[in-house]
């Protein structure tokens, strides 16, 4: 592999900081029962397909934060491996 490979850790720990915050701010809660005491199907449909997407948008959050959580796993190994190859580099 001859490419060289930069990271901009700065930036990157900036974005995922950013998605984390803006996942928190995601609000799933939609009403509970939307036309209680009517006995329309339509309603009762409605109502199941609000709890879905309540249950998605939780769903959602939680895997972002998972994907955030493992991108800065990854940027710290990086760094990592970046300081132990620099160290091996200075040692010559």
């Amino acid at each position: 592999m001859n490419q060289e490979m930069k990271v901009r850790y700065g930036e990157v720990e900036n974005a995922v900081s950013k998605i984390e915050s803006k996942a928190e701010a995601f609000e799933t809660s939609l009403m509970k029962e939307l036309a209680s005491g009517n006995e329309l199907s339509v309603v009762s449909k409605l109502n199941e397909l609000n709890h879905m997407l309540e249950e998605i948008g939780s769903t959602y959050k939680k895997v972002l934060s998972e994907n955030n959580q493992a991108v800065t796993r990854t940027l710290e190994e990086l760094k990592e491996i970046d300081h132990n190859i620099s160290s091996s580099i200075k040692a010559r």
